[in-house]
């Protein structure tokens, strides 16, 4: 998978992940120590994140990082279909 694809895959899914969870842009932006804007274009695939920004994330969803991954893994593998 090219970085582009990953980045907008990714995105997607938190996307997907902070709708589940009922929360807006700001709100995760806040549990993360971000802005929303910044939330915004990781949803748009315009960045690829660190391991430490997908740890932050695993955490405002109240889930492990691994479950993170392999939740992403599920949901990209299904896009690909």
């Amino acid at each position: 998978m090219e970085k582009a694809e990953f980045s907008l895959l990714f995105g997607a899914y938190i996307k997907k992940l902070r709708q589940e969870n009922r929360m807006t842009q700001p709100e995760l932006a806040d549990k993360l120590g971000n802005n929303f804007q910044n939330i915004s274009a990781i949803e748009r695939g315009e960045f690829t994140i660190t391991i430490y920004t997908a740890q932050k994330f695993a955490d405002a969803f109240d889930i492990s990082l691994s479950a993170l991954f392999k939740g992403f893994e599920d949901y990209s593998f299904k896009k690909e279909e």
